[in-house]
């Protein structure tokens, strides 16, 4: 019987135990084409630390109509929602994300579930008055006590028209 409740207790502990092995993949700010269909992983066409809006807007990646189906986003990827599941079987971590914009606002997105591919990514949109350093961090947060870490950041910067103008060396990779 003590080595029934033994085994009973280390396999409850072990149900948490591989929630907690959540590690990011990668992230990043760029292209990609983000498929609805949540057992598919989001394909990363191009990244870069540099972007031209003009150009953005004017081939329709803001929409996600760049080159067909393109959109301008920035992503995470962990791995996928199965492999860290809480004692209730539900994914036991989700994200949230932080912009910082270039004139010094802010936004705090709600926390939100990963896809199942654990992939994650929201479309960005730039506008007029967004030119300069931007910063975007991720957070991954326990589903169960709502604890978060801090996971990754991209920093990458936007200008309007002329690349000569840009302040590139304003830009630190972290």
């Amino acid at each position: 019987m003590i080595r029934v409740i033994f085994l009973v207790i280390s396999f409850l502990m072990a149900l948490p135990a591989g929630a907690q092995s959540w590690t990011l993949k990668d992230s990043g700010v760029g292209l990609i084409v983000a498929d609805t269909n949540a057992s598919r992983q989001v394909r990363v066409i191009r990244r870069n630390t540099v972007w031209n809006v003009k150009e953005l807007i004017e081939k329709g990646a803001l929409e996600g109509k760049y080159n067909g189906n393109q959109l301008f986003a920035a992503w995470i990827q962990g791995p996928e929602t199965k492999e860290f599941l809480n004692s209730k079987r539900k994914p036991a971590w989700m994200y949230r994300y932080r912009i910082v914009y270039p004139d010094g606002m802010i936004f705090d997105s709600k926390p939100e579930e990963f896809l199942n591919t654990g992939y994650s990514y929201f479309g960005i949109k730039p506008g007029d008055y967004t030119e300069g350093v931007w910063k975007v961090e991720w957070f991954l947060v326990n589903r169960d006590n709502y604890r978060e870490s801090q996971v990754a950041t991209t920093i990458f910067e936007t200008f309007r028209g002329d690349s000569q103008k840009k302040n590139s060396h304003t830009i630190k990779s972290q």
